[in-house]
């Protein structure tokens, strides 16, 4: 990050933690202090005055980072820039019409709890309707959707929770320190409720954002964004262990009135609420960054999870039988603790041993992984992605794996090793990241000699993305050519295409219903496949540049569409025309007719088309399997 994006990151965290402050406060006040401070108006106005000082705090910081914000949006670099940029940014961005309506809401909280009890309450709802705001200047409220919804929803929650606990801890500190033992004590127990409550949120909620925004365990571990969210899960648990200490031990100790404890239970509360501002700070700087979700995550080890061995019978086996295990071990190694002394050391060591034997068998839940395991293709299997690759196997790996993909090239016999036969089934079973990492770094035999160079100084990141969807085409054609039909199922090679109505179009476009693409090699329309009750696309592809969309249909507008689609079937590009292809509503590529195959009647097309409609094809999370549903 750099310095101006530094800067904005510390007061977004200076006016969230104020804001937070102000909220959990109120909620001190209102929920957790009320016995305690019958007595003692002292605390009460310390209260409140707390609660305006953080009213003013979160004002200040909040209008430094407005400022701050305007002049790095604006790309400003003198204060006159900068200053005729604020009033836009305010008023013209969804991140400051919220900021604003945000100060509104601040404003009026010193003034509500003027009014007694009711005025509280009133209090409570401003403040926290402020905090509540902030998921709209922050990714999620850029997001849209359902996802963008169910991510504000859940930063909502998260924040309110955070407040009501970190908020709630200089007043905690406050009271301690001015109630006697007995009080105190018995405000730290009416603080236990809030504060637990608040860390099941904050668990729950954390766990909704890490699988949007931090990408998961990749970008946990992979990306800037999930490092940083790391630190602030390490330093959640790390105040969770001090709220443990703080409530079971402290806390009953200073209701015995040991003074020295009083100060111990102070200064526990006076290291959360700094422990706090850092988790607080350590958001504030994942809110300025780019989520790990939108990144390539790098991973950092050697290995990484996988599921695959589950699909395997006998590993499965070996995996339940482990799991049985390691059950009884922990059921018999907890069960010594409540034994007598001279039997417990025998049973939790029996419980240890039987440990020892199951978890070594869990290993086969971890395969060998490299930087860019989880790296994912960002063609969208485009057809001119696809056409580019050709020509680059074409100049770089025909020699070795032969022009056809099978690893008959002529320079075989100079290999240390047969090249990898690119058309067999091992093909498929590799994920994207780790096809990636063989390409660009190549393999070496066991005895240290090159098997394969890398590619990476001599093929673009990009050329090494449009190579891989050549070979899942290439290979695609190949089944194809030898079965007639496809073994996996593949998306709709990503094109334009233009309509008959005028309108410019991608696959995106008709996500939803069934495609058909006809090939044509003359300016003739495709023969009508009517099918009653569904609404299915015609696309036609054609050599032809002059050709011209018809009767209601598209054609593709770019000629390696052609191309590519002889390649997915497996025929030379002069012999395409013909060819059709039905793809189901989620735009994969499932039925295909190839130049010369008998055509179906409308029955059986119509019995064809609905049964792909009715069980398309699934997108898998990473690294899984494509399946119907």
């Amino acid at each position: 990050m750099s310095l101006p994006e530094i800067v904005v990151a510390l007061l977004r965290a200076a006016h969230v933690a104020a804001v937070l402050s102000a909220f959990g406060t109120l909620v001190f006040l209102a929920f957790v202090a009320p016995d305690a401070a019958r007595g003692a108006t002292g605390l009460t106005r310390a209260l409140l005055r707390l609660v305006l000082i953080s009213v003013a705090c979160a004002l200040l910081a909040g209008l430094a980072w407005l400022v701050a914000d305007s002049a790095l949006i604006a790309g400003a670099d003198d204060l006159a820039t900068t200053l005729s940029a604020v009033p836009v940014v305010a008023a013209q961005t969804q991140y400051g019409r919220w900021f604003l309506l945000r100060c509104g809401l601040l404003v009026l909280v010193p003034f509500a709890t003027r009014l007694g009890r009711p005025g509280l309450a009133a209090a409570v709802l401003l403040s926290g309707g402020s905090l509540a705001i902030q998921p709209m200047m922050a990714h999620a409220g850029a997001i849209g959707g359902a996802l963008g919804t169910e991510l504000i929803a859940s930063e909502v929650l998260h924040l309110l929770a955070a407040g009501a606990w970190l908020g709630g801890l200089l007043p905690l500190f406050i009271a301690t320190g001015m109630l006697p033992d007995a009080e105190a004590a018995g405000t730290c127990r009416n603080f236990s409720p809030v504060g637990l409550s608040a860390v099941v949120v904050l668990a729950g909620t954390a766990m909704v954002q890490i699988g949007a925004l931090a990408g998961g365990l990749p970008g946990l571990f992979g990306t800037a964004y999930g490092r940083i969210a790391l630190v602030k899960l390490v330093l959640f648990l790390v105040l969770l262990g001090l709220a443990g200490l703080n409530r079971f031990m402290l806390t009953e100790r200073l209701a015995e009135g040991r003074r020295v404890t009083r100060l111990q239970v102070r200064l526990s509360v006076a290291t959360e609420a700094l422990l706090g501002l850092s988790v607080v700070t350590a958001a504030a700087f994942l809110a300025s960054g780019m989520p790990g979700a939108h990144e390539q995550p790098t991973w950092p080890f050697a290995w990484r999870p996988s599921l695959a061995a589950w699909s395997d019978p006998a590993l499965r086996r070996d995996l339940i039988v482990a799991a049985v295990g390691t059950a009884c071990g922990l059921a018999i190694a907890v069960a010594g603790l409540s034994l007598a002394w001279r039997r417990r050391w025998l049973i939790i060591g029996t419980g240890l041993v039987i440990l020892a034997l199951a978890l070594p068998r869990f290993d086969v839940l971890f395969v060998p992984a490299y930087p860019t395991s989880y790296f994912t293709s960002p063609t969208e299997f485009a057809a001119t992605a696809i056409v580019h690759g050709a020509r680059l196997f074409a100049a770089h790996c025909t020699s070795c794996h032969g022009v056809e993909a099978r690893g008959d090239g002529p320079a075989v016999p100079s290999l240390p090793m047969q090249p990898a036969d690119l058309t067999a089934e091992h093909f498929w079973a590799h994920d994207d990241g780790d096809l990636y990492w063989y390409v660009a770094h190549g393999f070496t035999t066991d005895d240290g000699r090159t098997a394969m160079n890398g590619f990476a100084g001599t093929v673009s990141p990009d050329g090494i993305w449009d190579l891989l969807d050549y070979l899942r085409a290439q290979n695609a054609g190949d089944s194809m050519r030898r079965l007639g039909r496809w073994l996996h199922p593949l998306p709709v090679p990503q094109f334009d295409a233009a309509c008959a109505d005028g309108r410019t179009i991608d696959l995106d476009d008709l996500r939803g219903r069934p495609l058909r693409i006809a090939a044509l090699s003359e300016e003739s329309p495709p023969e009508a496949l009517p099918v009653a009750g569904l609404a299915m696309q015609t696309i036609v592809i054609s050599r032809s540049r002059g050709a011209r969309p018809a009767n209601g249909d598209c054609i593709a507008s770019e000629p390696e569409t052609w191309t590519a689609f002889a390649i997915l079937l497996g025929v030379p590009e002069d012999r395409l025309a013909g060819a059709q292809i039905l793809s189901d509503q989620n735009g994969w590529l499932r039925i295909a007719w190839r130049p010369g195959d008998p055509r179906p009647d409308a029955a059986t097309l119509a019995a064809t088309l609905r049964d792909i409609t009715a069980h398309p094809v699934v997108a898998p999370p990473a690294g899984g399997h494509l399946h119907p549903h």
